[in-house]
């Protein structure tokens, strides 16, 4: 598989065109073609905060908005020319419906973390966990904060043999095709002892792709929580990606996202590609 067509999801916070930049990058690594979804985060009832809400301030709401994704699709159009890709703009009144809609059309999704200062980080996370969990797509989330010159030349695959983790590993095969480096990091409890190498199965199957790696075996103390000690050690490395599975289940109608997911979508500081 490579990344040929690229969704990412803009809105209106500041921190979209951080997303867009690391989008077209991946894009002009890659020679994809990038489909722009500029859609809000919210419920699908929102049209009725219109009734709710004062009829001249919401006429200046939306002013405002469409002010907003005007200049944001000027920055796209011109960035894309820039580049010399191609590309798309779509418009949507619900991110979430859009983006399961079109997630089965695109070999990479990118979204943003949520910034906990927002009044709606809460939508965010929901957003975050249903496109994850549902889209049956990688997922490359950015973080809020910081800027991203390089993604994906140093890359950390966190690898616990399940499910989740095998499917990421393949589905950012594209990018440890490009990168100068990239680590396998396994966990093994401090005090569990084993007679097999972690990591020697799935690094034999990747030298077969002509891919080297380091394969590094982690054993953190019992006081240590894994998604921890994984961004930790990214820290210390100076990778550029992290790579993992996505784990959750389902919770009455709401998708809710295991503790290693969610430690690490709440605290990283480089891009993460999920898969689930």
């Amino acid at each position: 598989m490579e990344y040929r067509s690229i969704l990412v999801h803009l809105d209106e916070s500041q921190h979209a065109l951080t997303r867009l930049d690391v989008a077209l990058h991946v894009a002009k690594r890659h020679g994809a073609h990038v489909s722009a979804l500029f859609a809000p985060a919210v419920p699908e009832h929102s049209a009725a905060y219109a009734l709710i809400l004062d009829g001249e301030y919401w006429a200046q709401c939306q002013r405002e908005h469409e002010d907003h994704r005007r200049a944001l699709e000027h920055r796209f159009f011109s960035r894309l020319a820039e580049a010399r890709l191609k590309g798309a703009w779509r418009t949507a009144s619900h991110a979430q419906h859009e983006l399961l809609k079109r997630a089965r059309f695109a070999d990479l999704i990118v979204l943003g973390q949520s910034d906990p200062d927002d009044v709606d980080a809460s939508l965010s996370n929901r957003l975050q966990a249903r496109v994850v969990l549902s889209a049956g797509r990688p997922v490359l989330l950015v973080p809020y904060v910081g800027g991203f010159r390089t993604v994906g030349e140093r890359v950390m695959v966190a690898w616990d043999a399940g499910q989740s983790a095998a499917r990421a590993l393949h589905d950012a095969l594209p990018f440890m095709r490009l990168a100068q480096r990239t680590e396998l990091v396994t966990f093994t409890p401090a005090h569990k002892n084993s007679d097999r190498v972690p990591g020697a199965d799935i690094g034999l199957v990747l030298a077969r792709h002509g891919l080297e790696m380091q394969v590094t075996e982690l054993h953190p103390p019992p006081t240590l929580q894994v998604g921890d000690a994984l961004l930790s050690h990214a820290s210390q490395t100076g990778c550029d990606l992290i790579v993992m599975g996505a784990y959750g289940h389902a919770r009455w109608k709401e998708l809710l996202l295991g503790g290693v997911t969610q430690t690490v979508l709440g605290s990283m500081s480089v891009p993460v590609l999920m898969s689930h």
